[in-house]
């Protein structure tokens, strides 16, 4: 697994930050309030905490929904700011 739990047993600065939360689990769950464990989205640039249930929620899901919505729209906006630039300089 790959989550801070790992962290919290070896680095006592987690450990203390951690205090609030069980034994076992390393986050409270962003979207219930459990238990859960904090790691990297599978998806995007970003790092959360989800219990195990909404993760397996989160990994098994082939919706490209919302996920890929704000890929696409980093991208163009990305594409426009670089286009922008590139006027810039020639001009």
């Amino acid at each position: 697994m790959s989550c801070y739990c790992q962290e919290r047993k070896t680095n006592p600065l987690v450990a203390e930050q951690l205090r609030d939360i069980p034994p076992g689990y390393c986050g409270l769950c962003d979207l219930c309030g459990q238990p859960g464990h904090t790691r990297a989205h599978p998806r995007l640039p970003t790092t959360g905490s989800w219990c195990d249930e909404h993760w397996q929620e989160l990994v098994t899901s082939k919706k490209p929904g919302l996920d890929r919505l704000l890929q696409a729209l980093l991208l163009f906006v990305g594409l426009v700011v670089m286009g922008y630039i590139l006027i810039r300089q020639l001009f």
